[in-house]
């Protein structure tokens, strides 16, 4: 699946101020190893699970307290960004909103370039803050190259990061209305370095 981005202004309760983040902050989370994934989970709520999936993460090149989605080792290509291939490509989504991803299709990766901020405490904090999502539009791409979109947002709160454990935790709000899915969908993601 390949994903083209569109950045929407935020309309949540809370606001995102200037960053003391610094590139070491977000490089917790989009370490420089080959095929690094910060070891993602997402909470099931029908089985009340963490599933992991692999998804590749860098720091942005415009903001170092940002991180993003892609496959930096081959070019044009993404990765499973916030599970999406997955749960895009999964039965209940094809055959029921007709998205038809398949892990055959050349547009099957998601690419999201800006997708969390992270936001330290105060500029003397190095270990805990918060995580906010950059609201985003996501154009994806069928298995036949007809196109959808898929919205993400920040949810009611922000997320929250500890560098010295490793974990940082966010919920994400997902509008899945584009392709006849709800306005308004919560996913829970946990990663840790």
């Amino acid at each position: 699946m390949m994903a083209v981005v569109t950045f929407l202004g935020c309309k949540k309760e809370y606001d995102v101020q200037p960053t003391y983040a610094s590139l070491q902050l977000a490089n917790t989370w989009a370490q420089n190893q080959p095929y690094y994934s910060p070891h993602p989970q997402i909470y099931i709520d029908s089985t009340g699970i963490w599933k992991p999936f692999i998804s590749f993460s860098f720091v942005s090149a415009s903001d170092p307290s940002v991180i993003g989605f892609t496959n930096p080792y081959v070019p044009g290509k993404g990765t499973d960004a916030l599970y999406m291939n997955a749960m895009y490509a999964n039965a209940y989504y094809t055959s029921r909103y007709n998205v038809n991803i398949s892990a055959d299709s050349g547009t099957y990766n998601t690419i999201i370039p800006q997708c969390f901020k992270f936001i330290p405490k105060s500029a003397d904090s190095t270990t805990t803050g918060t995580v906010v999502v950059l609201p985003q539009v996501i154009t994806l791409t069928r298995k036949d190259r007809t196109k959808y979109q898929v919205s993400i947002a920040p949810s009611t709160q922000p997320g929250t990061y500890n560098t010295k454990t490793g974990v940082f935790e966010i919920e994400v709000l997902f509008d899945e209305s584009n392709f006849g899915g709800p306005k308004e969908v919560r996913r829970k993601y946990k990663f840790t370095s």
